[in-house]
C-alpha cells in the first residue's frame, strides 16, 4: 500500500473515530435537563447591545412594551426577532467551568465573534468545539458550551432588527404623491386620484391605502450610493412635513431610500408604486 493511500486510510479512520465521538456524547446527552445559561427573565430586559465585526455596535431598548433601535438608528425594532434573541437568556449550557484566563484563544474569546449584552450581562460569543460544533461562550469568569442556534441574531447588522414595518400603526397615511399619480383625502373625507380615473372605485382606492398603511418590506439595509430615479412623499395625519423616499430601482427589486435615516427598504414587489387601477 503506498504511502498516500496509508494517509487517506489514517484520515479516514480519523473522521469516522471523531464522528462516532460527537454522536456518541450528543446520544449521553439526550434526556438530560441542563441549567439554563442565565437566570435572566426575558420580560425583565429592557435594554440589548450587539457588537461584532460585521458593522457598528448596535443598542435596543424597551419602553412601554415596544422595543426601539437607539443607535445608530433611532426607529422602531424588530420585535419578533428580538423575542427569539431573547431565548439566549435561558438556553441549555450544557457545560460549564472556571474560565482558563491563560486559554482564552483556544475558546475563540480572545478576539470574540461577538458580544450580547442583556441589560448589565455581558455574554461574549467565542469560537466552536472542534468535533460536536458547539458554541463556547463567557459569562463573567464562567465557561459555558451551548448549541450554535444564535449566531445568525449575535453575527447581524444593526438593519436587520429594524420593523420590517414601512410604516407603524399609529402614523395614519392621508396623502400620498408618486412620481405618476397622487392619491389623497378630501376635505369630504374621501380618497381622491389624481390623475382621476372614473371607472376607478373608491374600494380600490382604499385598498391601495391600506397597502400602503400595511406593508411589511422584504429587508432593510444601509443606504446605497444609487441616485433615486424619482421619489414618494407621503404626509402622514397631524405632521405637516411629508416622509420623503427616494425611488431607485434595481434589476430584481426595488428600493424606498429614506436619506434622513440613511436607510433603503427593499419592497415585496412594485406594485405600490404602480397607478392604481380597476383591473
Amino acid at each position: 500500500m503506498g504511502s498516500r493511500s496509508i494517509t487517506n486510510l489514517v484520515l479516514l479512520v480519523l473522521v469516522a473515530t471523531l464522528g462516532i465521538l460527537a454522536w456518541f456524547s450528543s446520544s449521553q446527552e439526550e434526556g438530560l435537563s441542563h441549567p439554563p445559561l442565565t437566570l435572566i427573565d426575558p420580560a425583565t430586559v429592557t435594554r440589548i447591545r450587539i457588537s461584532n465585526n460585521n458593522g457598528p455596535e448596535f443598542v435596543m431598548e424597551r419602553n412601554n412594551g415596544k422595543w426601539e433601535m437607539t443607535t445608530p438608528h433611532r426607529i422602531a425594532a424588530n420585535g419578533p426577532r428580538i423575542n427569539i434573541l431573547l431565548d439566549l437568556a435561558a438556553t441549555p449550557s450544557i457545560e460549564q467551568q472556571p474560565l482558563p484566563l491563560e486559554r482564552l484563544a483556544e475558546f475563540g474569546l480572545e478576539q470574540p465573534v461577538a458580544k450580547v449584552e442583556f441589560n448589565n450581562t455581558q455574554i461574549v460569543f467565542g469560537g466552536t468545539h472542534p468535533y460536536n460544533y458547539r458554541r463556547y461562550l463567557r459569562i463573567g469568569d464562567t465557561l459555558h458550551l451551548i448549541n450554535d442556534i444564535f449566531p445568525h441574531h449575535v453575527l447581524a447588522q444593526a438593519e436587520a432588527f429594524i420593523s420590517h414595518e414601512l410604516f407603524t400603526p399609529e402614523q395614519k397615511i392621508r396623502e400620498i404623491k408618486t412620481p405618476e399619480w397622487r392619491l389623497f383625502r378630501s376635505a369630504a373625507g374621501s380618497w381622491q386620484l389624481d390623475p382621476p380615473n372614473p371607472k376607478l372605485s373608491s374600494d380600490r382606492l382604499v385598498e391601495r391605502i391600506d397597502r400602503w398603511q400595511h406593508t411589511w418590506v422584504a429587508s432593510i439595509e444601509p443606504m446605497p450610493k444609487a441616485v433615486p430615479s424619482g421619489e414618494v412623499r407621503v404626509w402622514l395625519e397631524e405632521h405637516a412635513e411629508p416622509v420623503v423616499l427616494g425611488i431607485v430601482q434595481r434589476k430584481k427589486n426595488t428600493l424606498l431610500v429614506s436619506a434622513e435615516k440613511g436607510l433603503a427598504y427593499r419592497l415585496p414587489d412594485a406594485g405600490l408604486l404602480q397607478m392604481p387601477s380597476a383591473d
